[in-house]
């Protein structure tokens, strides 16, 4: 039975299980598919009709002397609008109430200093108004009488205008009111530009994103803690991981059915509050627009399939912390700082000074939030919707290596502290000839927002000021630091085996030989894929930018130094973490091409530009299946330096950059490579790839313990 029917079988049974169970679907789906609509509906229909309730009422108003009560209730009269639905009902009267005791009896006390102007001029009027600010009658009647007073003053104004106007003569046009001209002499008129789906979509944006991260992990966390904690409360656990099926099967059928379910109920609920929000009217009240608003239905669906990678964090995340847990109380114990933390980054993302830039790209939950909220209001680009989707897909694939890994554990399997100590001590571990696939993974998912960060800010801010200086750091921190020393200390902590881990061993000669012609002809292949893209898809703006800085840069910097910090150590440093650290673990528990095409993906996914990635993805697939093939490091990292050699020197050599067809291309990326270097090229690359089929991975200088 194949792996895939495998986990297809538990994935079934599993799901039906679930689906089986009315009172979970009950909870889970049907309840808040109904709850949440009548729960905004009524909500919303109650403050409305409260705040038309509380306007209507008769406002009492207390004033010092008899005097100015009937001098505040004449202007009052006098403020009143004819063509108003709900006019303002005040009681005013003679009273001194105490000011701390406004509120349900007197709402407000108000104060009159009138001091008289000479003519032409109206009199001086300063009002006083003392009110309760906690208290809700207090407060609409101050809002009330404040409009009352505000009318009164601007018709006070006008008389006197007219008053003052009246006695010059105004060099003006007939059909200009002289008042109108004075009051306003500047007219201001505002049109926007949002289009009736933005309106709508904005106004879904300030909650539905939010509702959407909250029902995927409460959705999920019932079958996750059923799935884990149920299994072991029911005895069936240790029986479970008896079967012949590996624990990492067992594992994604599980996580797979928890994924299902999350996605499931996000969608419903999603679909339950944006049909509410629209038909409801809701989304004109959230938007307070008087425009009319439509709801951005075309959104839905890259945002049902954005929520996939989310879901499979979370779920992931649910069924590793379950795995913990003896029983469903302990279970629900641990869920609660789940929830807890995953609110944070995405109530923090709802803030209208958040953006989907920089950093937050790749911040787990929070990035979802935003990209959520921007693909309601469709603002955002393809390549933030690919940096965030890629993000999370590998966040996902670490929490579903660390479910894995905590799975089949003594830990799981007895929750004592003792066993809990093999997880954490090194003392305890036992050598390993390759990490596992939860190992592997968590490095690079832990890396990942590192380097964005780094060629967000380190790289940028150095590079435009000091091209060497930046070249240094980003050779040293990024490349020396993190791609290369850091795999090596992980698996010296984690006990790992070097040689077999990092395939340290040398090749046989052919590897050699197919390793020099994949680096001697990748390069021309690659100009040409990125030719063809670029007609498809325009290269970034960012992307441009960072060419033309680098070409112009480099001209002024030894050619040595260049290839040194661009091309030589990038090569040794990815490969050691990509095609040595990562394709070791990815191939202890996977086949060979998984293995291989799961680790150029990712490698792809590192370069962070969109307009790289597809590039660099294949790069990493044949990188990839040259290490494999020659169970060994080496021939990879010497295409890999000579890859990248050949496109930092070729078009800094006059001639070779003219024969070759770069000083063209440099300046037009769509423009191809001449044919007498594109085939010769291809005939290379396949030359070495034919090489390396003839290549037995077992066969190498010395026995390997690469795993198959």
């Amino acid at each position: 039975m194949s792996r895939r029917v495998r986990i297809g079988a538990i994935y079934r049974k599993e799901l039906i299980n679930i689906l089986r169970d009315r009172r979970a679907m009950l909870a889970m789906i049907i309840i808040p598919v109904v709850m949440y609509p009548a729960l905004m509906l009524g909500f919303v229909g109650a403050v409305q009709s409260d705040e038309a309730k509380l306007r209507s009422q008769t406002f009492v108003v207390e004033t010092p002397t008899l005097e100015e009560a009937d001098n505040l209730l004449a202007r009052v009269v006098i403020a009143r609008d004819p063509n108003a639905k709900d006019q303002p009902t005040f009681d005013i009267r003679q009273g001194n109430m105490p000011l701390s005791m406004l509120g349900d009896e007197v709402q407000l006390r108000v104060e009159l200093d009138v001091s008289p102007q000479p003519k032409p001029f109206p009199e001086r009027l300063k009002v006083y108004i003392a009110f309760n600010e906690v208290n809700a009658r207090s407060r609409t009647a101050m809002e009330q009488l404040t409009a009352s007073l505000g009318r009164y003053r601007e018709r006070m104004t006008r008389d006197s205008l007219e008053r003052l106007l009246g006695s010059r003569p105004l060099m003006v046009p007939s059909t200009e009111p002289a008042v109108d001209l004075v009051l306003s002499p500047v007219s201001i008129k505002t049109v926007s530009t949002a289009t009736e789906q933005q309106r709508g979509g904005w106004a879904l944006g300030l909650i539905v994103p939010v509702i959407l991260v909250l029902m995927t992990i409460t959705g999920a966390i019932y079958p996750a803690i059923d799935l884990t904690a149920g299994e072991r409360e029911r005895g069936t656990l240790e029986s479970l991981l008896a079967t012949p099926v590996p624990v990492l099967h067992l594992v994604m059928a599980k996580f797979l059915v928890v994924a299902t379910i999350g996605l499931l109920a996000a969608f419903v609920n999603v679909l339950s509050v944006g049909a509410t929000m629209h038909f409801g009217g809701l989304t004109q009240v959230f938007a307070n627009a008087e425009a009319p608003v439509q709801f951005p239905a075309s959104t839905l669906p890259i945002i049902v399939f954005s929520m996939i990678p989310f879901a499979m964090l979370s779920s992931a995340i649910l069924v590793a912390v379950c795995s913990f847990a003896r029983s469903y109380k302990e279970a629900q114990t641990y869920v609660t700082p789940v929830i807890i933390l995953a609110l944070v980054p995405a109530i923090a993302a709802t803030l209208p000074s958040v953006q989907l830039e920089g950093i937050l790209l790749v911040v787990p939950v929070g990035n979802m939030v935003l990209l959520a909220r921007e693909l309601f209001q469709q603002t955002c680009t393809w390549s933030q919707v690919v940096i965030v989707l890629l993000s999370t897909t590998l966040y996902a694939a670490a929490a579903v290596g660390i479910a894995a890994r905590l799975f089949g554990q003594e830990a799981v399997l007895f929750a004592d502290a003792g066993s809990y100590r093999t997880l954490i001590q090194r003392r305890l571990m036992q050598p390993s000839p390759a990490p596992t696939v939860a190992q592997a993974v968590v490095l690079t998912a832990l890396l990942f927002p590192a380097v964005f960060f780094i060629n967000n800010s380190l790289f940028s801010s150095l590079l435009l000021e000091d091209l060497i200086r930046g070249l240094s750091w980003l050779a040293v921190v990024h490349f020396g630091g993190l791609f290369l020393l850091l795999p090596l200390a992980v698996a010296v902590f984690f006990k790992i085996d070097l040689v077999g881990t990092f395939r340290l061993r040398l090749p046989p000669a052919r590897a050699w030989l197919a390793a020099v012609l994949i680096g001697v002809s990748s390069w021309a292949v690659a100009k040409e894929f990125i030719a063809l893209q670029a007609r498809v898809v325009p290269s970034s703006a960012a992307l441009q930018e960072l060419n033309r800085v680098l070409s112009e840069g480099v001209k002024d910097v030894p050619l040595w130094s260049i290839v040194l910090l661009l091309a030589v150590i990038p090569g040794i440093a990815e490969e050691f973490l990509f095609r040595g650290f990562l394709l070791s673990g990815l191939g202890r528990e996977s086949g060979k091409w998984t293995a291989i095409i799961g680790a150029g993906l990712i490698f792809g996914a590192f370069h962070v530009f969109v307009d790289k990635i597809p590039m660099a993805a294949l790069m990493g697939v044949l990188l990839g299946y040259l290490c494999w093939q020659s169970r060994s490091l080496w021939p990879g990292i010497l295409a890999h330096v000579m890859h990248n050699s050949a496109l930092m020197v070729l078009p800094n050599v006059p001639r070779a950059a003219e024969w070759l067809g770069l000083t063209s291309i440099e300046s037009n990326p769509e423009r191809h490579l001449p044919i007498h270097v594109v085939i010769p090229a291809v005939v290379l690359l396949l030359a070495g790839l034919a090489i390396l089929t003839t290549l037995k991975p077992g066969q190498s200088s010395a026995t390997n313990s690469f795993p198959r």
